[in-house]
């Protein structure tokens, strides 16, 4: 009999979850090229299987039977177990001796204690799955065991994976790649900087945008040394002008002990430290002692821990939060072990009815705007500025060069590397709270399935209500009501619900079943009312985004008199903040629903200069150039020479709507897609990019495109001019850059 695995993890169809426009994803590093960009590629690519297998982790009953079924795939199964010196042609081996069949892929390394295997069908899946659990129990039975400390068949407990949890292996330390440790408090997970000084956490958030900053500097000069070798003495390539102007900033960026490609003005501090999160979803499931917990996840999932911690600790997690997890959970635990209980889901054998409970708030959060939009520290001739000046941290830089932050004039604020915590701690604004305009939703996510009696999960839906509300009805400092309830049904292996899953409301009302109230919530930021359904993103620390795009407005539209192009505005809330800064709003996105909510956004705050057209920006940006290009100063400037002298003067005494056109784009973590950065560069009658980002890494990949020397068709290069930090996610790793591009 040969020897194979114990019982595993099965997997369901394999479904990726989508890129995360949340803004504080995974912890990232700024990463270098060549083999050490390689080696994070490797890293990122394993750690992507095994979190596939993680999500996919579903139960049989959605794979079973024949008929369509037997057109599903048949997912990705991780077996736990294995000898840790088999590799993967050894394990195929091992398979083929058994005569298990049809899976499409194997991934096992040396050193690894397990595998993935991935399935055409479910019945092959199924299959494999029997032929190993009977060469496991054999072996057993015969006293034999391959992987130390454990027998073939025993089931790995929550307990014997946080004893592992430093160790078994991966086999990554021995090639010199960092292995993700198993975390066992969910603060450890979710804020892992909540005890560390807020100074020290801007000086490195700081330094990540900075070596983000030199990372262009290095990818720019690789990628114009490259476009050099294969071009020499080829012409039509590019202007002599667009050539010297690079090698001109490139040889400044190199000549600067850091290496920046620009100026970087310093970090924006967030000013709320606790509790700042508007947006806060809590998985449900069980804890590692075996009770119904709401949380987040603990442990690794490829050692076998599965486990909810609660959010004890967790200082980005707002106090109404907390209060209606608190009352959730104490309800789940209440009725436990009666016949009233219904499960939690369990991703490692895809069953339960309890999965996801998101709390979202609105008119929580202490603003740095009036109505008007204006800032609350400014006087009538000030404009929004000073709200983001007053939080500017670590300004300047310290380079062997002198720094590029020296400042004159009435601004004469001196580069400082140092940050009181006493002091920040008691400027910083006190923590959201719900006052008479607030607003909070709820929405709990289950799993209908056929095996929960419909009477018995209405029951359950009503005792969790009543115990949020009576949790709410008694708040302190003020009381609150929860304006929107809602149920979430998601039968999938992802938590990630499909966008058409079915919402309603968390209790079927008696007297009105077609209930018809909105389902969404008014959030306030800088002087505007944005409403957010359940899923609409929306940047979760309200205070701190409302610094970052008045910084970004700044810089956008120094005089008020741009044409703004919100290229990828998603539900328009950037476009939109910025609409009093600027001439005019013209928002662009390929998603329709998305364009949508961006006029009824538009109408709801009366914003008359925003226009939102729903197509791809390769498309758009000519069309829109052509019908407001005449209204620009600068792009009527580019026809002077062709109307002669009269056209000069013409164009002298006009009186234009516009200064010039300027782009602003804020994309998720990934970046931009090359096709928006190649139109973006091909229209040459935009002169500036205000590239607001959340991954620094990703934007200094991007900058890439925008920024080196290409042939002419492309367009003149960018050149970037400033930067700044903005830290909207204290406590954690994650922090936004602003960086302005011109040309």
């Amino acid at each position: 009999m040969p020897e194979t695995t114990p019982p595993l993890e099965e997997g369901g169809r394999r479904k990726r979850p989508r890129e995360e426009r949340e803004k504080d994803g995974d912890q990232e590093e700024i990463g270098g090229v060549g083999e050490k960009k390689k080696q994070q590629q490797r890293a990122l690519r394993d750690e992507r299987i095994e979190n596939d297998a993680a999500t996919v982790a579903a139960g049989d009953d959605d794979v079973k039977g024949g008929g369509e079924d037997a057109m599903r795939s048949g997912g990705t199964a991780l077996i736990r177990g294995l000898p840790s010196a088999w590799d993967e042609r050894e394990f195929r081996k091992r398979l083929d001796e058994m005569s298990a069949t049809g899976h499409t892929s194997i991934k096992k390394r040396s050193g690894w204690t397990h595998a993935f295997v991935t399935f055409n069908f479910p019945r092959e899946r199924e299959e494999c799955l029997r032929k190993l659990r009977e060469s496991a129990k054999a072996q057993e039975e015969e006293g034999k065991s391959l992987a130390k400390g454990r027998k073939f068949g025993k089931k790995v407990t929550m307990h014997d994976a946080r004893d592992k949890s430093g160790g078994n292996g991966s086999g990554n330390a021995k090639q010199g790649k960092k292995e993700k440790k198993a975390v066992t408090e969910a603060r450890d997970a979710v804020c892992p900087l909540w005890n560390v000084k807020y100074s020290e956490q801007l000086k490195a958030k700081k330094e990540k945008v900075r070596k983000a900053l030199a990372m262009v500097t290095e990818l720019v000069g690789k990628a114009n040394g490259k476009f050099k070798r294969n071009n020499y003495g080829k012409g039509g390539v590019t202007a002599d002008g667009d050539a010297e102007e690079t090698e001109r900033w490139l040889k400044e960026a190199n000549g600067r002990k850091s290496k920046r490609c620009c100026d970087l003005v310093g970090i924006v501090r967030s000013p709320v430290l606790e509790g700042y999160r508007n947006k806060s979803e809590f998985t449900i499931g069980n804890d590692s002692q075996g009770q119904p917990t709401i949380g987040f996840n603990v442990g690794l999932f490829r050692e076998g821990n599965v486990a909810i911690g609660e959010p004890v600790g967790c200082r980005n997690i707002s106090k109404v939060a907390i209060c209606l997890q608190e009352a959730a959970q104490k309800y789940l635990r209440n009725v436990a072990g009666t016949e009233d209980a219904l499960p939690c889901w369990d991703k490692r054998n895809g069953s339960g009815f309890w999965r996801l409970l998101i709390v979202r708030e609105g008119g929580c959060a202490p603003s740095m705007f009036d109505d008007s939009g204006r800032s609350r520290n400014s006087n009538d001739n000030d404009s929004a500025a000073p709200a983001w000046r007053k939080w500017l941290r670590l300004e300047g830089e310290c380079d062997e060069d002198g720094g590029d932050a020296k400042k004159t004039g009435d601004d004469k604020r001196s580069t400082n590397d140092n940050v009181d915590d006493d002091a920040e701690n008691a400027l910083s604004l006190e923590p959201p709270m719900p006052n008479g305009s607030s607003e909070v939703m709820v929405v709990v996510q289950i799993n209908p399935g056929k095996e929960f009696d419909s009477a018995k999960m209405e029951k359950a839906l009503k005792g969790i209500r009543d115990a949020m509300e009576s949790a709410a009805a008694v708040f302190e400092p003020k009381p609150f009501s929860i304006t929107v309830q809602l149920r979430q049904h998601n039968e999938s292996v992802s938590n990630m619900a499909a966008a058409d899953a079915h919402t309603s409301d968390l209790v079927v009302s008696d007297e009105n079943n077609a209930n018809n109230k909105p389902m969404v919530i008014c959030e306030r930021m800088c002087g505007l009312k944005f409403s957010l359904s359940h899923s609409a993103f929306f940047q979760v620390n309200t205070a701190a985004a409302e610094l970052l795009y008045a910084l970004a407005g700044e810089w956008a539209s120094p005089n008020g008199k741009s044409l703004l192009l919100d290229v990828c505005c998603g539900t328009g809330t950037i476009g939109l903040t910025l609409a009093s800064s600027v001439g005019k709003v013209v928002g662009l996105d390929i998603v329709e629903d998305a364009i949508r909510d961006a006029e009824k956004n538009s109408k709801l705050n009366e914003k008359v200069n925003c226009e939102w057209i729903a197509g791809k920006a390769e498309d758009t940006l000519d069309d829109v150039l052509k019908k407001y290009g005449e209204h620009v100063k600068t792009v009527a400037e580019n026809t002077k020479e062709e109307g002669g002298n009269k056209e000069e003067e013409r164009q002298q005494k006009r009186e234009f709507l516009y200064d010039d056109v300027v782009a602003i784009v804020d994309p998720p973590r990934c970046g931009l897609h090359k096709r928006v950065l190649n139109a973006l560069r091909a229209e040459t009658r935009l002169r500036k990019i205000v590239y607001v980002s959340c991954n620094p890494e990703s934007m200094a990949q991007n900058c890439v495109e925008l920024c080196a020397l290409r042939a002419k068709q492309f367009g003149p290069p960018f050149r970037p001019r400033s930067a700044a930090a903005v830290d909207l996610f204290p406590h954690t790793a994650h922090c936004e850059a602003v960086l302005v591009l011109e040309r």
